[in-house]
């Protein structure tokens, strides 16, 4: 199940991905799911940053089709490394996944940081998937909306540390 997400932000690439990697932000974003934190890492790694970010989220907004089978909360490991696009930006490989039930699901992509006049375009691509042969289209389509809510709410978060509101 195809995900794209489109933003854009009034500082430099440089900058937003300062704050994409700053442990705080991290914690403060991870506030702002709702979810409690296990752990957060950051790794400037020589410029090439990355993050792992280990949360137990609530299921709140899944369908109730698979609330009963998923529970109240879900573990999930974010996971971001970043490299330098060499056009003045950065790409980050992003891989979050969480266990439900034995089955893996899972949001494989990449966050495209692109300088424009104003400031960065962000773009987030990737695939929701989930081991489930049965259900598997459905629950893809949740997780494909959650991961859309979950873009959202970082961008807030985002916009915010920024010093942006809107």
């Amino acid at each position: 199940m195809p995900i794209d997400h489109t933003a854009t932000f009034p500082a430099g690439p440089d900058d937003v991905l300062a704050v994409l990697t700053d442990e705080a932000f991290l914690r403060d974003y991870a506030r702002a799911l709702g979810a409690r934190l296990e752990s957060v890492e950051s790794i400037p790694d020589g410029g090439n940053p990355r993050t792992t970010v280990r949360l137990v989220v609530p299921t709140l907004g899944i369908p109730a089709v698979f609330t009963r089978f998923v529970g109240r909360e879900v573990a999930v490991a974010d996971r971001r490394n970043w490299t330098a696009d060499g056009d003045g930006g950065h790409r980050g490989v992003l891989l979050v996944e969480g266990r439900i039930l034995g089955r893996t699901a899972a949001v494989r992509g990449e966050r495209r940081l692109r300088p424009t006049a104003d400031g960065t375009r962000s773009t987030v691509t990737g695939e929701a998937e989930v081991d489930a042969p049965v259900v598997g289209r459905q629950a893809e389509a949740a997780v494909r909306e959650l991961a859309m809510v979950v873009l959202r709410r970082e961008d807030d978060v985002l916009r915010r540390w920024l010093g942006t509101p809107d």
